[in-house]
């Protein structure tokens, strides 16, 4: 047997090995980062699309106002809000009775933002749009520069227009 076959031989197994490895270690997950943050002095944790605050279960989505943009005009999405301007996100949150799971209509909502775009509270109120029959609130809002972003959601309900329930989110534009 020459010296180059057993080379080759030897090298084959070898070479999927460290394949094997590569594999396995991107397929590991990233390191953990704690996502709580102080807010007005109490510690909050951002992660994730759904929150239950007070009661109220809240659920929030992003989308490009683009694909807002490219649904057909029959589609409820299409005209809300004076329809999507370029360049923004439209921003939703389902707010719902945890204990019930019934959707909330009757809520004030508005959204402040802080992130690479927007160092300080921006965003407002967001409009009551039914979605296929289904309470949603929503709005255009910019969040396109890379970077993360806190969405805070404050929901007043009839009784606490006042007092607010408040929910904190990260989202993270790459």
């Amino acid at each position: 047997m020459s010296v180059v076959h057993s080379l080759r031989h030897r090298a084959r197994p070898f070479l999927l090995g460290v394949f094997g490895a590569l594999s396995l270690a991107s397929c590991q997950a990233e390191p953990s980062h704690d996502p709580s943050q102080t807010v007005d002095g109490q510690s909050q944790t951002f992660d994730g699309q759904s929150q239950t605050v007070d009661g109220l279960r809240l659920e929030y989505g992003v989308v490009d106002s683009a694909t807002v943009a490219a649904h057909p005009r029959s589609h409820p999405e299409s005209g809300m809000h004076d329809g999507p301007p370029s360049g923004t996100d439209h921003v939703t949150l389902a707010v719902f009775d945890a204990a019930t799971n019934r959707r909330i209509d009757d809520a004030e909502v508005s959204l402040s933002i802080s992130g690479p775009h927007n160092p300080g509270p921006g965003a407002g109120p967001l409009e009551l749009m039914p979605l296929d029959g289904l309470a949603t609130y929503g709005g255009y809002v910019s969040l396109r520069r890379p970077g993360r972003y806190l969405l805070t959601f404050h929901v007043a309900r009839p009784g606490r227009r006042d007092d607010p329930v408040r929910a904190v989110f990260a989202y993270e534009r790459s």
